[in-house]
C-alpha cells in the first residue's frame, strides 16, 4: 500500500481570513452609523472646513497632543522606578513615544506597543523580565487615567453625562462613585496590600508615592488627550469639558478594543452616536480629520524618523563592533548606509504613508494631482499590506512597494510635483539599496491557485477604471472613509468602494503572507537514503521517517536528515537529527536559514538535552515538553516488592489465558487482517482518528516494516504493538498500539512487562516507554511563562487529556526520566508555535483531545 502525498490542511486559509474579515466587518459597521450621522454634510467642503478651523485651534490642538505625548513617556519613568532599573529620559522617552504613536496607528495597539517597547528598550540591554512588567506597569497607569476621568466627571456633571450616554442620572452617579472607588482601593492596596501571587504568578504592590503618581499623571494624559480634540470642536452649544471627556474616553476605549488600525471609524461612530445631540455632525466631522491629523499622522511621522535614527546608530554600534578592525577609516560612513534601511524600519515608514493616503485621501505634497482620494485611499490601504511583508522581508512585498512608489512618482512628475516625486523617489532608492534585506520567497512563483490574484486584479481595475476613467462616477471627490458615509454617493459608486477595497485585501493578504512550500509526493529515491541513514545511525524515533507525511533536510553528502512537516508558518522538525554527529551542526544552521529564506519559524519538537546549545546558537529558545520514562534493563526485575504490582499484573493476565508472542519483521504480512481488525475496533471505541506525525499510524506498509508484539486470548489477537529498534541495537521502544475495547484491562501492562523482559533477554540495554506530555515542569518561584501554563494544564487538564494518569502508569515501572524540549523563535509565538505542532499530529486540538 503506497502512502499519499503530502496535503497541507486547508483550513490554515479560512483562519488567516478570519482576521481581516472580522476588521473589515466592523469598519463596515461603522461605516453605516457615520453615513447616517452624517448623511446631511457635504464632504466636498471638507477641505475649506478644515481650513476655517484657523490656527489658533490647531496651534492649541498641537500642544495638547504634545502634552499627551510627554505624559506617556512620564509612564516609562514610573515604570522604570517600579522594577528599579533606571535609564536616562533619551531613552525610555524614545521607547515610549515611538511605541505609543505606531500602536496607535497600526491597530493592536497593545501589541504593537509591547512589541516596539521591548525592541527599544533591549537594545538598552534592559532584562526581558523587567520589559514584561514595564508594559503591564503602562497598562494599570493607562486605565487608572481612564478610571478617574470618567468617574470624576459622571459624578460632576451627571446630568451631562446621561444625556450623552443616554442613562439616567442615578445610574450614572453609581457608575463614578464605582469608577473611584476602584481607584481608591488601588492606592489603599499601595499602601498597605501586600503582592499578589497565583500559581507562580507574582504582582509586587508598588510604592503608595509611585501609585499616586500614576494615578495624577494617566489623568492628565487623558485629559490632554481629550483636549486635543475638543478644542477643535466649536464653541457654541458643545458640551463641557468633563461631559465630553467622559464620552472621549469611552470611544477611545472602544476603539482600542476593536484591533481596528488607529481605532479608525469605530471611534468616530462611537464619539458621534454619545456627543450628537450637542455637536452638529459636520463640525464634528472637521473636528475628527483635523484630530487625526494632530494626534495620529503627524506623532507617526515623527516616529518614524527617530526610529531610522535609532536602527542607524544601532546598526553602525553592531558594524562598528564586528569589523572595526578590517574597516578602513575612510568609507565607514558609506560602509554602513546599506544597514540603515532595515526591513522593519522601512515598513513602518511605507504603512504611515499608507494611513496619511488612507485618511486624507492625498498624497504627500503640495501638489493638486489629478487623481481621485478614492484611488489614492485604495492605494494607502495597498500600502498597509505591503508594509506587512517587508516587515517580513518578503521579495514580493518589496517589489510591490516598489511599484508603488515608482508610479506614485511617476504621477507626481507628470503633474510637477517634484517635493511628492523626490520624496517617493528617494523612499523607493532606499528600497533598491536595502534589496538584499528582502530574501524571503521568490519573485516570479507559479501561484497554486491563481484564480485569487486574478480575482484581486479585476476588482481593483474595475475600481480603478470606474473613478479615473469611465465618466460615470459621480461620487464627491473624498477619500474611502469619507466617500462611505457620504450621502451624496450613488449605489453605484458605492459597489465600486466595495469591489475595490475586496480587492485590495484579497491582494494585500496574499502579498504579506508568509511563503508555503508547496506539497510534496513521496519519492523512492529520497526514502531509500532515509532508510540506509536510519538503519546505520537512527534513534528510535527516527523510524517517524517512514510514517509517510515527513519532508525530510538532507545535508549535501546525505548521511544526515532532519524530518519535518510544514503548518501555518511552523517548519516543525520531528525529534534531533538522524545521522553522523559530525554534520548536525551544518545540517541544522542549513535548515534553520532555509526556513527564514521562507518567512517560516523552525520548531524542534520532542528533542533531547544532547544538541540545547546548538538550538540556543541558532538563536531558538527551549522550553520543556515533559519527560521520557526509560529503562534501564540491566537493573529492571520484577523481584521485590517495589515490582509486587507488576508481578500481580502479569500473573493475573496468565491465569485469565494471555500469551504473548514477538513476530519477526518476516512475519508480520500474514497477520496484518487481524491487526487491522484489532486497530479499526480500537478507533471506533476512542472516536478517534490516526495520527502521524509524532505517532506511528496503521498504514499495511509501515506496521510491516518493524518486529511486533501480539497478546492473544484463546489463539485471537487482542492486543499487539510495533517495537522500534536503534540503528545501534542498543535501544528498544513502543510505538503504534491497539488493543480491543473489551479485553482485559491488563492488557497493555501486561504487554509492556513481556516485552521489557523480552528486551532484557535479547541483550538491549534499554526500554524507552515514551514521554509524559507536561511532565516535570518547574512550578517554583521562578517558572517560565511555559512552565505556567503548561503546569496549570497539568492540574487542571484531566478532563482533557489524561496528563498524569499517564504519568503514574509508567512510574510503575521505576523508570529514569530524561528531559525533552521544544526549540523555537523567542518571543511570544511559543503558543501559537503548539497549536501548530498540535494541528499536524492530530488535526488540531480537537483531534488530540479526543485521543
Amino acid at each position: 500500500m503506497s502512502s499519499p502525498p503530502l496535503l497541507r490542511p486547508r483550513t490554515l486559509a479560512a483562519r488567516r481570513l478570519l482576521a481581516p474579515l472580522l476588521v473589515l466587518g466592523l469598519l463596515a459597521a461603522a461605516a453605516m452609523l457615520l453615513r447616517r450621522a452624517l448623511r446631511h454634510y457635504d464632504v466636498a467642503q471638507l477641505d475649506e472646513d478644515l481650513v476655517a478651523l484657523g490656527a489658533g485651534a490647531v496651534l492649541a490642538a498641537l500642544a495638547a497632543t504634545a502634552v499627551s505625548y510627554l505624559a506617556m513617556t512620564g509612564y516609562d519613568a514610573l515604570a522604570l522606578r517600579y522594577v528599579k532599573h533606571p535609564l536616562p529620559y533619551r531613552c525610555y522617552g524614545l521607547a515610549s513615544f515611538v511605541a505609543t504613536a505606531f500602536g496607535n496607528n497600526l491597530g493592536a495597539s497593545a501589541v504593537v506597543g509591547a512589541a516596539l517597547r521591548a525592541r527599544v528598550y533591549s537594545s538598552w540591554q534592559v532584562p526581558r523580565a523587567a520589559i514584561t512588567a514595564i508594559i503591564g506597569f503602562n497598562l494599570v497607569t493607562l486605565t487608572l487615567g481612564v478610571t478617574v476621568l470618567a468617574g470624576s466627571g459622571m459624578l460632576l456633571d451627571p446630568a451631562r453625562v446621561g444625556q450623552a450616554l443616554h442613562l439616567p442620572d442615578a445610574v450614572i452617579t453609581g457608575l463614578g462613585s464605582l469608577l473611584l472607588v476602584s481607584v481608591l482601593a488601588y492606592l489603599l492596596w499601595s499602601r498597605f496590600g501586600r503582592s499578589i501571587g497565583w500559581r507562580g504568578w507574582r504582582v509586587d504592590r508598588p510604592a503608595p508615592r509611585l501609585a499616586v503618581a500614576q494615578v495624577l499623571l494617566s489623568t492628565l494624559e487623558w485629559l490632554a488627550m481629550a483636549a486635543a480634540l475638543y478644542v477643535l470642536l466649536p464653541g457654541e452649544g458643545r458640551l463641557p469639558f468633563l461631559a465630553f471627556a467622559v464620552a472621549f474616553a469611552i470611544a477611545t476605549v472602544a476603539g482600542l478594543v476593536s484591533n481596528v488600525p488607529g481605532g479608525l471609524g469605530v471611534f468616530e461612530s462611537t464619539l458621534v452616536l454619545l456627543i450628537a445631540s450637542s455637536t452638529s455632525p459636520g463640525a464634528l466631522a472637521v473636528a475628527l480629520v483635523a484630530y487625526r491629523l494632530c494626534y495620529f499622522v503627524l506623532p507617526l511621522l515623527l516616529a518614524a524618523v527617530l526610529l531610522v535614527v535609532h536602527e542607524a546608530r544601532r546598526s553602525a554600534v553592531a558594524t562598528a563592533s564586528a569589523s572595526a578592525s578590517a574597516m578602513p577609516a575612510g568609507p565607514r560612513s558609506l560602509a554602513r548606509l546599506p544597514s540603515v534601511p532595515t526591513s522593519s524600519v522601512l515598513a513602518l515608514v511605507m504603512a504611515g504613508a499608507g494611513v496619511f493616503m488612507l485618511l486624507v485621501g492625498d498624497l504627500p505634497g503640495p501638489g493638486e494631482l489629478d487623481v481621485s482620494a478614492m484611488t489614492i485611499s485604495l492605494a494607502g490601504l495597498g500600502a498597509l499590506f505591503t508594509a506587512q511583508g517587508l516587515h517580513h522581508r518578503l521579495k514580493r512585498a518589496w517589489v510591490a512597494a516598489l511599484a508603488l512608489l515608482t508610479g506614485v512618482t511617476g504621477v507626481a512628475t507628470a503633474h510637477a510635483d517634484l517635493v511628492l516625486a523626490a520624496v517617493t523617489a528617494g523612499l523607493a532608492l532606499l528600497l533598491v539599496l536595502a534589496g538584499s534585506t528582502f530574501y524571503r520567497g521568490v519573485l516570479l512563483a507559479r501561484p497554486r491557485n491563481p484564480s485569487w490574484s486574478i480575482t484581486a486584479a479585476v476588482l481593483i481595475g474595475v475600481a480603478v477604471w470606474w473613478y479615473e476613467f469611465s465618466g460615470l462616477c459621480g461620487v464627491v471627490n473624498a477619500p474611502l472613509w469619507a466617500a462611505s458615509v457620504s450621502g451624496g454617493a450613488s449605489g453605484a459608486d458605492r459597489v465600486a468602494m466595495v469591489v475595490g477595497a475586496v480587492g485590495v485585501l484579497i491582494g494585500g493578504r496574499r502579498i504579506a503572507r508568509a511563503v508555503i512550500p508547496d506539497p510534496q509526493v513521496r519519492c523512492e529515491v529520497e526514502m531509500a537514503k532515509v532508510a540506509g541513514i536510519v538503519a546505520q545511525s537512527g534513534r528510535c524515533t527516527s523510524h517517524l521517517a517512514f510514517t509517510g507525511d515527513k519532508r525530510f533536510h538532507f545535508n549535501p553528502s546525505a548521511t544526515s536528515f532532519l524530518m519535518y512537516q510544514v503548518e501555518g508558518r511552523s517548519w516543525v522538525v520531528m525529534g534531533d537529527p538522524v545521522g553522523d554527529p559530525d554534520d548536525v551542526g551544518d545540517l541544522v544552521a542549513s535548515f534553520v536559514a532555509e526556513v527564514d529564506s521562507h518567512g517560516g519559524r523552525p520548531v524542534f519538537y520532542n528533542v533531547s538535552s544532547e544538541h540545547t546549545d546548538l538550538y540556543r546558537d541558532c538563536g531558538l529558545s527551549l522550553a520543556k515538553l515533559g519527560e521520557e520514562a526509560v529503562i534501564v534493563l540491566d537493573e529492571f526485575t520484577l523481584a521485590g516488592k517495589a515490582r509486587m504490582g507488576l508481578r500481580n499484573c502479569r500473573n493475573k493476565s496468565q491465569r485469565l489465558g494471555l500469551s504473548v508472542d514477538f513476530v519477526a519483521v518476516q512475519d508480520v504480512t500474514p497477520l496484518l487482517p487481524a491487526l487491522r481488525e484489532v486497530s479499526d475496533a480500537w478507533l471506533t471505541h476512542r472516536n478517534g482518528k490516526e495520527k502521524r506525525f509524532s505517532l506511528g499510524a496503521f498504514d499495511e506498509d509501515y506496521v510491516a516494516r518493524f518486529p511486533l508484539v501480539v497478546v492473544r486470548q484463546e489463539e485471537q489477537i487482542i492486543a499487539f504493538a510495533t517495537l522500534w529498534i536503534d540503528g545501534d541495537g542498543q535501544q528498544v521502544q513502543v510505538d503504534l498500539m491497539r488493543r480491543l475495547p473489551d479485553g482485559p484491562r491488563t492488557v497493555m501492562t501486561y504487554l509492556f512487562i513481556e516485552c521489557i523482559l523480552w528486551a532484557k533477554e535479547q541483550g538491549f540495554s534499554s526500554f524507552s516507554l515514551g514521554v509524559a506530555p507536561l511532565s516535570g515542569l518547574r512550578s517554583d518561584v521562578a517558572p517560565s511563562a511555559w512552565d505556567r501554563v503548561g503546569h496549570l494544564l497539568w492540574t487542571h487538564g484531566e478532563r482533557f487529556y489524561n496528563f498524569k494518569g499517564l504519568r503514574a502508569f509508567k512510574q510503575g515501572f521505576q523508570p529514569r526520566w530524561r528531559t525533552c524540549y521544544v526549540a523555537t523563535p523567542g518571543g511570544l509565538v511559543l503558543p501559537k508555535v503548539m497549536v501548530d505542532v498540535a494541528t499536524l499530529v492530530g488535526g488540531g486540538i480537537r483531534g488530540i483531545v479526543r485521543s
